[in-house]
């Protein structure tokens, strides 16, 4: 079976397209000066695809939809904004014979409008997905944060209070990466010497095996699947992960053993004391949280659940 991916985004490259190919699929994916309905034409042409596949969509409906149309080839549909962006997301469903969601609530929403849906979270590669030497430069560190600084969230914002503005507070050696963090017009803000800039994807994986602690925050809270991508990125490459409490990290982790969570800054204080000192404690959390991500959330289980779902073996 083939199947071609309209995205070259890292959880295509590094993730679900791989997931295909370790269950046999030859895959394909369309790069960004190909993304025009007559770029996607071309791919179809050449590749013969069985299935295309779509995850977001804010811009990509404009040259894939009409292709959709022309060509009638089954379309599979990853809204991994959910639940954020819901009614775009059921237009892509008209199109799809399959819609997987991240958030595990609105399985039924779609359902209710005609829709065939399955839960399908986030996951990782364990061959992309691994911890690399140790880097000097983030090894330094006692905390990272990847992310852009999202104001719009408030349960976000709220973290950024009490998970990242602990180091920043106690004088302890932390750089931040993403957009906007020095944004004057942010509610939450830091100084320029702890913001390091845009971090590409690739990376991140360096970041997250060599600094000692990185930190993680969520936009959703009150669901029991949708979480930040990062959460399974940073396990996967056996980094320590003190995140935000959310629904989701308590329902598929355990707290001290997988990772760490922290409900308030006087927390978030506390377990930075403890596990900055205790270096055998953090790395047994971390080989822990590595150990249960490449058990259970590998983008190889993840299509397995997209292959049932379709009627296909695995």
């Amino acid at each position: 079976m083939r199947i071609l991916f309209t995205n070259p985004t890292p959880v295509i490259k590094y993730g679900m397209q791989l997931g295909f190919e370790k269950h046999g699929w030859q895959t394909a994916r369309i790069e960004v000066p190909e993304q025009t309905e007559q770029g996607l034409q071309k791919k179809i042409d050449e590749f013969k695809p069985d299935y295309i596949f779509t995850e977001g969509g804010v811009d990509t409906k404009k040259f894939v939809f009409p292709v959709l149309e022309k060509t009638g080839i089954p379309h599979i549909f990853w809204a991994i904004e959910d639940p954020i962006a819901s009614g775009l997301a059921m237009e892509w469903a008209g199109k799809s014979v399959l819609v997987l969601t991240p958030c595990i609530e609105m399985v039924e929403n779609y359902r209710k409008n005609g829709h065939k849906a399955i839960c399908v979270p986030f996951a990782v590669d364990p061959d992309y997905y691994y911890k690399r030497p140790l880097h000097e430069k983030f090894a330094l560190l006692d905390a990272i944060h990847i992310g852009n600084n999202y104001d719009w969230f408030e349960e976000r914002y709220k973290a950024y209070q009490y998970i990242i503005q602990p180091f920043i507070d106690k004088g302890k050696k932390i750089e931040i990466y993403g957009w906007d963090w020095t944004n004057p017009k942010h509610r939450f803000n830091v100084d320029p010497k702890y913001y390091k800039g845009y971090m590409a994807h690739e990376e991140t994986v360096i970041a997250y095996s060599s600094a000692k602690i990185v930190l993680g925050v969520h936009s959703i809270v009150n669901s029991k699947t949708m979480q930040s991508m990062r959460t399974f990125e940073v396990l996967g490459c056996g980094g320590f992960f003190l995140t935000q409490h959310t629904k989701a990290i308590e329902c598929m982790f355990e707290n001290h053993k997988h990772l760490v969570w922290s409900e308030s800054y006087e927390e978030t204080v506390d377990l930075m004391n403890f596990y900055l000192k205790n270096d055998a404690a953090r790395q047994k959390v971390a080989a822990n949280g590595q150990k249960l991500v490449y058990e259970k959330h590998t983008y190889q289980h993840r299509v397995a659940n997209i292959l049932q779902a379709l009627g296909l073996k695995c």
